[in-house]
C-alpha cells in the first residue's frame, strides 16, 4: 500500500468521525434548543425532520454513480492525450469526491446513532450499498486506476484508454 493511499484512507476516517460527532452535537443542540428554548425566535426554524429525508435523498441519488462514469470516461480519454494537468485535475477530483461522499456517509452515521439514543431506531446501510460502491469506485480511481498510474503502461494505455471510454457509460448501467 503506498503512502498516498495510506494518506487517503487516514483523510477519509477522520472525515467520517468528525462529521459523523458534528452531526451528532448539532442535532443534540437542536433537540435541546426545542425542548428548552422554544420561546426563541430562531428555535422554530430549526427543523428536527430534515436530518432523516437526506438519508432516502443520498441513497437514491445517481450524482456520484454519475460522476464515477464520467470521470472514468475522462480518465480514457486523458490516457489518449498527454497532459500532466488533466492528469492532476483527475486525481484531485477523484479525492475530492471520495471525502465528500465519506462526509455525507459520516453525516449519515451521525444521524443514525443520534435516532438509536433517542428514539431506539434500528440502523440499516442497505439503501446506502450504492454510494459505498461509488465511494470504493473512487478510491480505486485515486490510486491504482488513477492516470498517472496507467501512463506507466507505455502503449498499452491507449487500449486501456479506449476501453475505459467505453466502459463510462456502461457504468451508469451498473452504478
Amino acid at each position: 500500500m503506498s503512502q498516498d493511499f495510506t494518506d487517503l484512507l487516514k483523510v477519509l476516517a477522520t472525515t467520517a468521525l468528525v462529521f459523523a460527532a458534528g452531526t451528532l452535537v448539532m442535532l443534540y443542540i437542536i433537540l435541546l434548543l426545542a425542548t428548552y428554548g422554544a420561546n426563541l425566535p430562531m428555535v422554530g426554524s430549526l427543523p428536527l425532520s430534515a436530518p432523516p429525508e437526506m438519508v432516502p435523498l443520498l441513497a437514491n441519488s445517481q450524482i456520484f454513480s454519475t460522476l464515477a462514469a464520467v470521470h472514468v470516461t475522462a480518465a480514457g480519454i486523458a490516457l489518449l492525450m498527454t497532459s500532466r494537468t488533466v492528469d492532476m485535475a483527475l486525481l484531485i477530483a477523484s479525492k475530492a469526491v471520495a471525502v465528500v461522499i465519506t462526509a455525507l456517509l459520516g453525516f449519515i452515521g451521525g444521524h443514525m446513532i443520534y435516532l438509536q439514543l433517542t428514539e431506539n431506531t434500528a440502523f440499516t446501510l442497505n439503501p446506502l450499498t450504492s454510494t459505498f460502491i461509488t465511494l470504493v469506485a473512487f478510491m480505486v480511481l485515486s490510486s491504482i486506476l488513477s492516470v498517472q498510474n496507467l501512463r506507466t503502461l507505455g502503449n498499452l494505455r491507449f487500449v486501456v484508454g479506449i476501453a475505459m471510454v467505453v466502459m463510462g457509460p456502461m457504468l451508469l448501467v451498473w452504478l
